[in-house]
């Protein structure tokens, strides 16, 4: 077997530190095929492009939130900032950020600002799609100063803004919304009247792609949905996802150089989930003990359910083995 590029050796390699599988996560997503089949699915400017033609639009920067200059291999070198100052003087970090240059005639171009985001949380407490949105804001007001100026002297002033993406993976969604891709985007609309100018405010769009928390793609034929959940499957072996990726997806696994730096399954998805069963497991102890108790000191069956707090099913369960660790029939 050939050898692996960076991409191959992330997804084949192990490693339990939780800091050092976000990481990997992020260089996973900012590898560029990758980027291409995703950009190819949502960036609108990118529909009608080969994956190859896509791949060259990724100027050469593909940057990943904290991880050291020295860390990232030659073809994922530093560009933009993956930090933004709030006005409360927090920051906030994106997970991987580039721009695409897109060739149009006249030796011109169309220059896109990317953001890709992993979400592991199904729900944290408010609309993704507002985070999202919010992310793109603060990507349109942070080109102030670099993409466009606002001063008297500048002829082009807001008309220099840069298009912006935020694009965010949810790899833990529930089944009822899994296996679809939302978009938000600015529409125009008449309320009184109308004109055939046109005017530019296509500036951001962001983009929700959920994937299933049970890997189940079961009514979904889109490639880039399937893809996704076999990436962040972790039930799956780093060789058999290898794999799969290359023969069904055509994904690249092969290059000369790269060392490995991790693991491919989805480090919080994988944490999660331990505690939940933990946490299952531990409440399964404590009824249990409980119920245990009670009948050891004489109280019955009903009394026992009753203080333990255990259901109908559970409390059959513990009385089961508490009859076989009594050896009772």
């Amino acid at each position: 077997m050939k050898q692996l590029t960076e991409f191959g050796k992330v997804i084949q390699s192990t490693e339990s530190i939780k800091n050092k599988l976000d990481k990997t996560v992020k260089r996973i997503l900012a590898f560029k095929p990758l980027l291409a089949r995703i950009f190819k699915e949502v960036v609108v400017e990118c529909q009608g492009m080969s994956f190859d033609q896509i791949e060259r639009c990724i100027e050469g920067d593909v940057i990943i939130s904290e991880v050291p200059l020295d860390d990232i291999p030659m073809e994922k070198i530093s560009g933009l900032h993956t930090e933004s100052p709030q006005a409360d003087g927090e920051y906030i970090t994106y997970d991987v950020m580039t721009y695409l240059k897109i060739p149009e005639k006249d030796n011109k171009y169309i220059k896109l600002i990317i953001n890709i985001e992993s979400q592991n949380e199904d729900q944290p407490g408010y609309d993704i799609s507002l985070r999202a949105l919010f992310y793109c804001a603060r990507m349109i007001s942070s080109q102030q100063g670099k993409e466009f100026t606002t001063h008297n002297d500048d002829p082009i002033k807001y008309g220099n803004i840069k298009k912006v993406y935020s694009i965010w993976i949810c790899t833990e969604t529930a089944q009822k919304r899994a296996n679809s891709i939302e978009k938000y985007d600015i529409k125009r609309d008449f309320l009184v009247g109308y004109n055939d100018d046109n005017p530019r405010y296509d500036i951001l769009t962001a983009i929700l792609i959920n994937i299933s928390e049970k890997h189940d793609t079961a009514g979904t034929d889109n490639k880039t949905i399937k893809l996704l959940t076999d990436l962040f499957d972790e039930r799956m072996t780093g060789e058999v996802k290898v794999a799969k990726l290359q023969e069904h997806y055509g994904l690249p696994m092969t290059r000369e150089y790269e060392e490995v730096i991790g693991m491919c399954t989805y480090a919080d998805a994988i944490e999660q989930k331990g505690i939940e069963k933990g946490i299952e497991k531990g409440r399964f102890e404590a009824e249990y003990t409980c119920f245990k108790n009670c009948l050891d000191r004489g109280k019955s069956y009903e009394e026992a359910q009753i203080l333990s707090g255990a259901s109908d099913e559970n409390a059959k369960k513990y009385h089961q083995k508490w009859l076989k660790e009594n050896k009772r029939n």
